[in-house]
C-alpha cells in the first residue's frame, strides 16, 4: 500500500490518554490532509490509533465532501451555499467547515496517503477497538452489497464487534448503535435496538450534549430538531412514553458490559 508500507512494527495499544489526544487533534485539525501527514510516521511504526485517525480523516473528507458538494466536487464552494440554504438541514455552518478541513484533500488526491481502507485494516488487525468496530460495518455493507459468502461476511463482523466492545469505550457502543448488528428475529437475551445503544454510549459518558457531533448527525434526519435539544432530548421525544423502556434497556446493556456478559449482549 502506498503510504503504509508493510510489514509494520509492533507496538503496544495506545493508552486512553493518547487515543483522546488524537482525536482532540482531528476536532481541532483545520486541514485533515496536514493532520493525516502528521501521524504517517507513527503509523507507519505500528501505531494503530495512528493508523485509524488517517483513516477517518480520509473517510470524513471523502464522505461530507461527496455529501455536500458532489462527487468529485461538482459544487464550488458558493453553490454548496446556496443549496444548503434550500435543502435541508440548512447547515451552512458545516459546508464551510467540510471545506475548510476537506478541500485540499480533495483537489490534491492525496495519492501519498494510499487507500483510507487499509488503514483501516492496518487498525483493526492490531486490535484497535475503533477500527475494528468500523471494519465490522464495512464487513455488514460488504455482505449485502458484494457477491461472495453475505453469511461469512456477516459472522466476521460480529466476531470484530465482539472483539471491539470489549473495551467497553462508549465511542465504540455509538458505532455499535449507528449500524446495529444483530438480526431482529434472534434468540439472544440481548436483542435491543440501535437506540438503547446509542443512549448506552452517552450514559457511558460519550458526548450527546446539544452541540455535539452526535446531535449534528442525527439531526440530519429529524427536520424538528431544535438547538438546545441533547441526544437525550431527542430520544424522549422520538419515544414519547417508550423513553422509560429505551433507558432501562440502555441501563441494562451497560450492566452487562460491567458484568463481562458478552453472550447476554449476543456477541
Amino acid at each position: 500500500m502506498q503510504g503504509a508500507p508493510e510489514p509494520f512494527l509492533p507496538q503496544d495499544t495506545p493508552s486512553q490518554a493518547e487515543r483522546t489526544d488524537y482525536e482532540a487533534q482531528l476536532r481541532a485539525a483545520p486541514d485533515y490532509l496536514e493532520f493525516a501527514r502528521s501521524l504517517v510516521a507513527a503509523a507507519r511504526a505500528g501505531d494503530h490509533a495512528a493508523q485509524f485517525y488517517i483513516f477517518r480523516a480520509l473517510e470524513y473528507c471523502t464522505v461530507e465532501y461527496r455529501f455536500h458538494f458532489g462527487g468529485r466536487g461538482r459544487r464550488t464552494l458558493d453553490d454548496a451555499l446556496k443549496w444548503a440554504a434550500t435543502h435541508f438541514p440548512y447547515d451552512s455552518e458545516t459546508v464551510r467547515l467540510v471545506y475548510a478541513r476537506c478541500h485540499t484533500f480533495v483537489e490534491s488526491g492525496a495519492k501519498d496517503l494510499g487507500k483510507r481502507g487499509d488503514w483501516l485494516r492496518l487498525a483493526s488487525d492490531g486490535g484497535y477497538p475503533l477500527a475494528q468496530v468500523n471494519a465490522a460495518k464495512r464487513q455488514k455493507l460488504e455482505g449485502v452489497s458484494a457477491a461472495g459468502d453475505e453469511a461469512a461476511r456477516y459472522e466476521e463482523s460480529l466476531r470484530l464487534v465482539s472483539l471491539a466492545i470489549r473495551s467497553r469505550e462508549p465511542a465504540v457502543m455509538w458505532e455499535v448503535g449507528n449500524s446495529l448488528f444483530k438480526d431482529a428475529d434472534t434468540d439472544s437475551e440481548g436483542d435491543v435496538d440501535d437506540l438503547a445503544w446509542l443512549y448506552a454510549a452517552c450514559l457511558r459518558g460519550f458526548d450527546c450534549t446539544a452541540q455535539s457531533d452526535a446531535v449534528r448527525d442525527l439531526c440530519r434526519y429529524d427536520p424538528n430538531c431544535q438547538p438546545y435539544e441533547s441526544v437525550a432530548d431527542l430520544f424522549r421525544r422520538a419515544r414519547g412514553n417508550d423513553f422509560p423502556a429505551l433507558e432501562a434497556d440502555a441501563g441494562w446493556i451497560n450492566e452487562k458490559l460491567d458484568a463481562g456478559d458478552w453472550e447476554a449482549l449476543g456477541f
